[in-house]
Formats: C-alpha cells, structure tokens, sequence
C-alpha cells in the first residue's frame, strides 16, 4: 500500500490545483442540516414522500450507513453484492484523491462535455472537495429523476444491473481510486458519481438506462419459460441459461457504446456524454482529440446502426478505439427495450466486428490510426502476428460462424454487408484451429 507525505499530498493539490483546506468533510451534524434541508424541497419534479422523509433523516441521524434508497415502491435485491457507505471512515487521502480527480474532470469536461451533461453536474453539485455523502446525494437524484443508488461491492454481474435499472436503481461503489489514477478498469465512485450522475438529468439517457433493464426482464421472462419447458433436462436447461446470458451481452454492448461510451453531435463538433469517458479525463480529450480512434456517425433510430453498435466487440482495458457519434439525443430515445432485444437477438446470428475496423456502410467521421479493414483480423491470426484480445475473439467467433454456417440473407440486417470471410482463412480455420481459439 503506497503511503504518502504531507509533501506528496500538497505536490498532488498543486498539480491539480485543488485547495488542501477545501478537502474536508462536513460535520455530522452539518451534513443533517444539509440532508434536511433537502428533503423538505417540495419544488422538484419528484417531492420526496413525506411519510418517508423522517424515517431516512433519523437513519442518517443515528449514522446508519447508507445502503439502498428507500423512496418510492420499487426495490431490489443485491444479494452477495450489497455493500454500505460508511462515510465517516473516508481518509483524507481518498477525499483528496476525488478533488484531484474532479478537479482535472472539471477541466475536460468544461471543454468536451455536452451542454445537457455539464448542466446535470450544476444540478447535483458534482464537485467539490470531498467524496459525496450518499445519504444527500440519494435524495437529490430522487427529486430530480426518480432514480436511486444503489450501493455495491464490486462490478456486478450484468444480469443483476440490468435487473437495478429496470426498477430506476443505479448501482454505485463505496471505494475510490488510488491518489493520481486517471483510468481505472472497474467502476469507483470517481466513475458511479462524477461520471454518471449528471447523465440521469438528459432524459434519453435515463430512458435508455431504464429501458435496457427492461430488455433484461424480457430476456430472462423467455428463459424462466423454455426453463420451464425442460422438465428438469439439465443438457438443455444449461443452453437455455447461456443463450440468455449471451444475448443480454449483446444488448450490453448498446450500452457500453451510448451511455458508458457515447459521443453526441452539438452543433457541428462531436461532444462527449457517456460516463466512462467524462469520468477519465484522459479519455476525455481523447475521445475527441485524439487521431488513433475511430469515429462514426449514427442514428440510433435505424435499425442497420443499431446493429453495427450491437455486433462490434470491444476491451474495457484501455481507451476505445472506435466512438459511435448520435446525431442527436431525440434519435437516442428510439432505443426502447423491444428494439433493443430485437436487434440483440440478430446480432447473436451475424458476423461481429473489432473495435479497431471500419466497416462498409459506415458514415465515418475520423477514420483512426488504430484503423483495420474487416479481414485483417484472419491474415493477421493467420500470420501468428500479436493481436489484442478483442480481435482474436472476433475472429474467432466469424471464422466459427462460417465454419458451421449460417443464414447468409440475415447480413442484409447492416446497411452493407460485411465482406465474406476469405475462403483461404476459413480453410486454415478447418485444418488448424477449429475448436482451439
């Protein structure tokens, strides 16, 4: 464990320019004055009830740590994940690590943020010297967006966060990253709060949000039903179970390229609004800046864009390296939980791509440094050149498709279809690799 100086801490506080005197929590007596004082706001668009309003101020009174919101009729269940935010155990090391981090957020946002995003963050007050208390933070969002939060351990299973968006609960971490990390690959409240929360107030957003966990609920309706249908065959039970865990993948790469990784058009320039991105501010100026990436425009409304989003395949591990552009937000509010199953469902039958490839079709805005055309996947693999994993995977499932065959007239799904695999890649695949990638 990295153990730093009063010196270190004041070289990080200069170097993001963050006043030391500013990293210090409220009182609990100063934050139950805070928390009253929103609670009893009756000019939002969602008034907290006030049969619930005493009950949540004596648990933050009494310093219960704060778990689930509690408002309105919706619930769920965390399981094995549920976790609570203790607030009075935050270091002064993990409050000055969120100002650092917010402070450089603030810096980027301000320039490659979308107006809808950047005035969500003045709304909910996204900044600041110290880590959020979530007993406040809860009730604002609440009032403002009728959805909650919902504290966890860990990264959940996709199942399981799809399952808390369907009923308007954000699940959202208690741990903040490492003093001067930038790119974090799991989610810390530095990604929850100050990347996500803001997006809830862009009401396309929100419904996309709420409407993937519905898709959830439809996909796992049909399994719970063919389960059913078994009678107890465990051969057929375990297809069943993994064809639904599969498709929900699918629907989650919709979510990863709009609301965790989404770029919207203001004007005539690219700005950014998913959380994974404004949540680096590496990524941030990256995402717009950067020549390496891909950048392609899209409508979400037609069904050919929603399936090349829906069949290209990515890494959390690093910046992206392609970016789908929507044209605006309306367009985004098309997705509705129907289009969503519907075009995940396809997407399980065609051929995927990298997230380095820029396919026929696509109205490309910034073509990539990181650029590959749709085969060089296979001569790549076949040349036993270093490939990241997202392209051995890819190549692996076309080369698989192919292989066993497939019903070619469903590539009419992609506003061009995408190029056969080459005969003399598939060949090699039969010979040498089949069942071994």
């Amino acid at each position: 464990m990295t153990t730093f100086t009063q010196t270190d801490y004041e070289n990080f506080a200069a170097k993001f320019g963050v006043d030391l005197a500013e990293v210090k929590p409220k009182s609990h007596e100063e934050r139950i004055r805070t928390l009253e004082s929103v609670l009893s706001d009756e000019s939002v668009p969602y008034p907290i009830p006030h049969q619930q309003r005493q009950p949540y101020l004596d648990a933050a009174i009494a310093k219960q740590p704060f778990s689930i919101g509690p408002f309105g009729s919706a619930q769920v269940d965390l399981h094995k994940f549920r976790n609570e935010q203790y607030y009075e155990q935050y270091t002064f090391e993990e409050h000055l690590s969120w100002a650092c981090l917010v402070a450089e957020q603030q810096r980027t946002k301000h320039q490659y943020a979308c107006q809808p995003y950047l005035e969500g963050e003045k709304l909910f007050e996204i900044g600041g010297g110290v880590i959020p208390d979530y007993y406040t933070l809860n009730a604002r969002i609440f009032q403002q967006t009728n959805w909650q939060l919902a504290t966890v351990t860990e990264i959940i299973p996709a199942e399981l966060f799809f399952t808390c968006h369907s009923q308007r609960y954000f699940p959202v971490t208690t741990f903040m990253r490492a003093l001067g990390t930038d790119y974090l690959q799991e989610p810390d409240i530095g990604h929850d709060v100050a990347g996500h929360v803001a997006t809830f107030t862009i009401p396309q957003v929100a419904d996309v949000m709420r409407n993937h966990g519905e898709a959830r609920n439809l996909i796992y309706a049909e399994r719970d039903r063919q389960i059913a249908e078994a009678e107890g065959d465990l051969h057929a039970i375990a297809g069943i179970v993994k064809d639904a865990d599969d498709l929900l993948a699918f629907a989650g790469r919709i979510y990863w390229f709009t609301v965790e990784f989404g770029l919207v058009l203001e004007g005539c320039d690219a700005k950014a609004f998913g959380a994974g991105i404004l949540s680096s501010p590496g990524e941030t100026v990256y995402s717009i800046d950067s020549q390496e990436p891909n950048r392609i425009l899209i409508d979400p409304s037609d069904d050919a864009d929603l399936f090349r989003i829906a069949n290209t395949d990515y890494l959390i591990s690093e910046f992206q390296k392609t970016y789908f552009v929507s044209k605006n937000f309306t367009l985004l509010g098309s997705l509705t939980p129907e289009r969503i199953l519907e075009a995940s469902l396809k997407a399980m039958k065609l051929p995927d791509f990298t997230w380095r490839e820029v396919a026929p079709g696509d109205q490309v805005i910034d073509v990539g440094a990181v650029m590959m055309s749709p085969n060089e996947k296979y001569y790549r693999l076949m040349a036993g050149q270093e490939l990241d994993e997202c392209l051995t995977r890819t190549a692996a499932h076309n080369l698989s498709l192919y292989a066993r065959g497939f019903d070619v007239e469903l590539l009419s799904a992609f506003r061009v279809p995408p190029p056969q695999v080459p005969s003399v890649a598939l060949q090699w695949y039969r010979l040498n690799k089949e069942g071994a990638l």
